[in-house]
C-alpha cells in the first residue's frame, strides 16, 4: 500500500505517524512532546489536512525554540506531516531567526500568538519545500530519505520520465502567477525557465527569455515582459527541482514540447499550420 492509501484511513494523529514511520522506513524514533523524533528529523503531525504548513511550523518551531535556547540537541532537518500534504526544511535556515528571541510563543507549542504565526509564516515562506501527498508521494519520500542521509534537501532532476508531472506542478506554482500571459503559452514559458542555469540561458532559439528585476523572475515573449503576483510558488517550485536538466535530457526534453500542449490546442496549431501552408 502507498503512504496515500494508508493516510485515506487513518483515524488519529497516530495513524499518521505510523504511515509516514513505514512509508519513509524510519527505524530509530521516538514519540514524545515533539511528535515523531529521529536523530536526523523533527515532525510535527495533525490528523487531517486543516492546518496550513505555517501553523505546523509555528508549532514545530516552538520546541525548536525552547532546545535551542537550553542548548539541546537539534536535527539538521525540521518535517510537518498531516493527512494530505507534508513540507521539510532545513533547521540551519531558520535557527538566525530563532536565535534573535524575539517571538512571543504564547502559553505553549500548540496554542501559539497570532504574532507568532505571523512573524514565522513572513520568514519560512522561501525554505521550506511542500508537497502535496496525492500528486508529490514519490517526490516527498525520495526528498526526505536522500535529506536523511546527506543532511541536505536534494532537488529532484527533471527528466523524460518525469516531465508531464513537473509541467502540471510548473502551471499550478508558477504559470498561473503569471500576469497576463495566455495558458497556450505556458508550454514556452516553461521551457524558457528549466533551460535556464539560475544565470544565463542554455536554449537560445526559444522565443521566450527568462529574466530577473532584481531578485525577481521576469519572463519575456517578443516585446512584452510578464512579471508574477507572488513569486512564493516560483521560489518553493525550485526548492523541489534541480535546473538545468542533465546535458543528455536537454534536447529530447525540447522535442516534447508538444506533448505538454492539450489534444484540442495541438489540433488547432495543426490545422492553423496546415491552412497557413495551403494558402
Amino acid at each position: 500500500m502507498s503512504l496515500y492509501t494508508d493516510l485515506q484511513s487513518a483515524k488519529s494523529e497516530e495513524d499518521v505517524k505510523d504511515a509516514y514511520i513505514k512509508a519513509l522506513g524510519l527505524k530509530s524514533y521516538s514519540k514524545s512532546l515533539v511528535d515523531l523524533q529521529t536523530k536526523e528529523v523533527w515532525f510535527e503531525a495533525k490528523s487531517s489536512g486543516k492546518h496550513s504548513f505555517y501553523a505546523m511550523f509555528t508549532q514545530l518551531l516552538h520546541y525548536v525554540q525552547v532546545s535551542l535556547n537550553k542548548g539541546e540537541y537539534i536535527p539538521p532537518l525540521l518535517a510537518v506531516i498531516d493527512t494530505e500534504k507534508a513540507a521539510i526544511m532545513r533547521t540551519e535556515d531558520v535557527t538566525p531567526f530563532l536565535a534573535k528571541k524575539t517571538i512571543k510563543w504564547g502559553k505553549s507549542a500548540s496554542q501559539f500568538t497570532q504574532e507568532a504565526l505571523e512573524e514565522v509564516s513572513s520568514y519560512i515562506g522561501t525554505y521550506l519545500v511542500g508537497f502535496k501527498i496525492a500528486t508529490d508521494e514519490s517526490e516527498f519520500i525520495c526528498t526526505v530519505k536522500d535529506a536523511i542521509q546527506s543532511g541536505a534537501i536534494i532537488r529532484t532532476e527533471i527528466t523524460p520520465d518525469n516531465l508531464k508531472q513537473v509541467f502540471d506542478k510548473w502551471v499550478t506554482m508558477i504559470g498561473r502567477e503569471i500576469r497576463g500571459v495566455q495558458e497556450s503559452q505556458y508550454d514556452l514559458l516553461f521551457f524558457a525557465d528549466i533551460m535556464h542555469d539560475g544565470k544565463s540561458s542554455l536554449n537560445l532559439e526559444l522565443p521566450v527569455a527568462l529574466l530577473h528585476q532584481g531578485k525577481s523572475p521576469v519572463f519575456k515573449l517578443g516585446e512584452k515582459l510578464y512579471e508574477l503576483e507572488s513569486d512564493t510558488g516560483y521560489r518553493q517550485f525550485w526548492a523541489i527541482y534541480h535546473r538545468p536538466p542533465k546535458a543528455e535530457f536537454r534536447n529530447y526534453l525540447l522535442e516534447r514540447r508538444d506533448s505538454l500542449i492539450p489534444l484540442d490546442e495541438r489540433k488547432r496549431k495543426l490545422s492553423a499550420a496546415y491552412r497557413f501552408g495551403s494558402a
